[in-house]
């Protein structure tokens, strides 16, 4: 098993006082995703970025194919270990998906991608994240289904809101959608991280054509 390694970009300091959450968060995300996921072979990179990270949390993360994932923080928030683990455990379920179907490409399987990495924070913590819980409408799930399966979309539009569309609906959605997929298979979202996101997408479409 290849080893996942933590590097703290800190050669200014100004994330000295977060050594400490930093290093518990990893280390405990770590031993979740590897007991769950199998996780290995993994660089976790933690940067001083305040304009990439949710501002409820003063984290972020963003995960670069299968071996990289990148954690935002903000030194001038208030930041909890629990949230930067929260992060990592997501961006550890993406790590292992791409090197099954993949995290990008249409916003069908977008969603299905943020939606089973929501999924597994709510397997490891017992409860999904804020984000995933959001108000959405109707409206905004039909045009959804009508865009799943386009090649080119507007990230930003679906995930962090704008052209009259909900902040996090992408994050909502895929987390509805991939919560019906679990509940209808029995299974885990530790055991879904390599599912195609057409199953998902499919059995969607079904539930919406039943009378």
């Amino acid at each position: 098993m290849r080893p996942v390694n933590l590097v703290i970009a800190n050669a200014g300091g100004t994330l000295d006082d977060l050594i400490g959450e930093i290093g518990d968060a990893f280390q405990s995300a770590v031993a979740s995703s590897q007991r769950l996921l199998g996780v290995e072979g993994v660089d976790v990179v933690v940067v001083d970025a305040p304009d990439d990270v949710i501002p409820e949390w003063g984290v972020g993360g963003y995960t670069y194919g299968p071996h990289t994932i990148l954690v935002a923080l903000d030194p001038a928030a208030t930041i909890e270990s629990h949230h930067i683990e929260r992060t990592l455990v997501h961006e550890f379920h993406h790590t292992m998906r791409w090197r099954g179907p993949g995290c990008g490409g249409s916003l069908g399987q977008m969603l299905v991608s943020e939606g089973m990495a929501e999924l597994f924070e709510e397997e490891v913590f017992g409860e999904a994240p804020f984000f995933s819980r959001v108000d959405i409408t109707n409206d905004e799930i039909a045009a959804a289904r009508l865009a799943l399966y386009e090649p080119e979309f507007d990230q930003r539009k679906w995930f962090f809101g704008s052209d009259g569309v909900t902040f996090a609906f992408g994050y909502t959605y895929g987390y509805r959608l991939c919560k019906s997929y679990a509940e209808a298979t029995g299974k885990r979202a530790s055991d879904l991280v390599a599912v195609p996101s057409q199953d998902v997408l499919e059995l969607e479409t079904r539930l919406v054509r039943e009378p």
